[in-house]
């Protein structure tokens, strides 16, 4: 009896100490110390503006960028039946971004997100393009995540 009160309290204690450690997440925008209020998209147009609606304008923020994306998506098939139809792709794209701060116009960031991805085809082919369009938002979302990453540690 006296054993299971140990081990319960051991348990209240690493909790409550846990509650209280004072973690704050890097990503949220209450931390976010720039907000990107322009955007110069080349390339790709309809991929580059899915990228740049992941960003919104964050009021009273320190520091105010524009970024250049240069946006590229390359479809492969990567395995064919025996009647020589298509039964899995191989998704790249590529996000070519220039950071500029818009107070001084100059570029303090410069770098390359790219992400592979590989998916079966349907026999409905709306079912293959729905499929696409949900893995090109998946990767989009993280490159989205990893710039915001990144832009973060350079303001903090």
């Amino acid at each position: 009896m006296f054993h299971k009160f140990l081990k319960i309290l051991f348990v209240l204690s690493v909790l409550s100490l846990a509650q209280n450690c004072g973690y704050q997440p890097l990503l949220s925008e209450k931390n976010q110390k720039f907000s990107i209020n322009n955007f110069i998209i080349t390339g790709d147009k309809k991929l580059g503006q899915t990228l740049a609606n992941k960003f919104g304008k964050i009021k009273n923020a320190q520091n105010i960028l524009m970024l250049k994306i240069n946006a590229s998506k390359k479809k492969e098939i990567s395995n064919k039946s025996t009647t020589g139809a298509a039964t899995e792709y191989i998704l790249k794209i590529n996000f070519d971004i220039e950071a500029i701060s818009s107070l001084d116009g100059k570029s303090f960031f410069s770098k390359t997100f790219s992400e592979n991805s590989s998916f079966k085809a349907s026999t409905l082919h709306l079912d293959t393009l729905n499929r696409e369009k949900k893995i090109i938002q998946n990767m989009v979302s993280a490159i989205s995540n990893e710039l915001t990453r990144q832009l973060s540690l350079i303001y903090n």
